[in-house]
């Protein structure tokens, strides 16, 4: 079978779809767990702040999503080598790699306490975690993006990241102005953010995993075009 002669790395790609799913399935389940939960006015990091119902099961979900975020982005970067991506998204994919490290630790050690209203020493540590994850995030899409863009085989999924990172930018600049205002949608807008770049891994994921076949497509296809130009 076709999955039969996946290398191991190649297999291992289905782990960023994998962690997408556990990370929505512990928003659905967080919510429904919640009575009042309201997803357009609170966010999604309220669910596993101190003092929140069932945080403690939700916490094993993130820790799930992390690790196997964490086993995406490195299979990304071994896979960007193998197939010789462009330098600019190896560079990138190591920035992921960085990211999913400090959003693992530094999420599980300072988790949001009583919804973020009060500035605590944790709140504060959370924020600025929060902050650098967002950069970093960002950076490594741009790069990945550019980099996948310059790339034969891979420029389709280059411009799909190029624009993710477009919106998780828009997103990320309006965040402040929602918070420092009355617009009563800050779980919306950071629903926006979150999940534009829990479908680019998503579809990230699944790309790689057809990669061989794709690629194995498009020599058939050129090697079709070149049999013809000789007749």
């Amino acid at each position: 079978m076709w999955i039969q002669q996946k290398s191991g790395w190649q297999i291992a790609t289905l782990s960023g779809a994998l962690s997408v799913l556990i990370y929505m399935a512990h928003v659905i389940m967080g919510s429904v767990l919640w009575d009042g939960y309201s997803h357009v006015r609170q966010t999604i990091s309220e669910l596993t702040d101190n003092g929140a119902p069932d945080a403690e099961m939700l916490r094993v979900f993130t820790i799930g999503y992390g690790l196997l975020a964490l086993l995406f982005s490195v299979t990304v970067y071994v896979l960007f080598r193998k197939y010789q991506v462009q330098k600019t998204a190896q560079l990138g994919a190591i920035l992921l790699i960085v990211m999913y490290i400090a959003s693992l630790i530094g999420f599980g050690l300072f988790p949001l306490e009583q919804g973020g209203d009060v500035l605590t020493f944790g709140n504060f540590m959370h924020l600025a975690i929060t902050a650098i994850v967002l950069i970093a995030t960002v950076g490594a899409l741009f790069m990945i993006g550019h980099g996948l863009l310059l790339t034969k085989n891979f420029r389709g999924i280059g411009q799909f990241t190029l624009a993710c990172a477009i919106v998780i930018v828009l997103a990320g600049i309006a965040t402040p102005f929602v918070l420092n205002s009355d617009f009563p949608y800050p779980g919306l807008l950071e629903r926006l953010l979150i999940f534009t770049f829990q479908l680019w891994m998503f579809v990230l994921s699944i790309y790689l995993f057809r990669l061989p076949k794709i690629m194995d497509m498009e020599l058939k296809r050129v090697g079709l075009v070149e049999i013809y130009k000789e007749r």
